[in-house]
């Protein structure tokens, strides 16, 4: 039980640093600053989401939840699918107007991801 609970705190930690990195670079992309350019930084984000998803798919696992038996899994999901295409084209718009639409939709949808996994509806 505690391996499992570590699990979790990991899970959580990585969520965390996950958004704060994508807030970091998404500011760092509107105010075209040189740290948004730096090739760790632009790297980074991947190997974070990589172990919040592997982390995810063990929590799963250990606790033997299924997205197509739990409703609120799926949901989380789908709305993790959203953030990634959200996120994806606020980094790569070229122009303001369309990086604040789409920085703004992927953190809704994110927000929408923390609610899922808080509230388990």
């Amino acid at each position: 039980m505690a391996n499992i609970l570590l699990l979790k705190y990991l899970h959580i930690t990585l969520a965390l640093t996950s958004i704060s990195f994508f807030v970091l670079r998404f500011l760092g992309r509107q105010a075209e600053a040189q740290f948004a350019r730096i090739s760790w930084v632009r790297v980074a984000p991947h190997l974070i989401d990589s172990l919040l998803l592997l982390s995810g798919i063990s929590l799963a696992v250990l606790y033997r939840i299924s997205p197509l038996q739990t409703h609120w899994l799926l949901f989380k999901l789908i709305l993790i699918l959203g953030y990634i295409v959200a996120g994806s084209r606020a980094m790569k718009a070229e122009d303001a107007r369309s990086r604040v639409f789409f920085g703004v939709l992927a953190l809704g949808l994110v927000g929408g991801v923390v609610l899922m996994a808080v509230a388990k509806y």
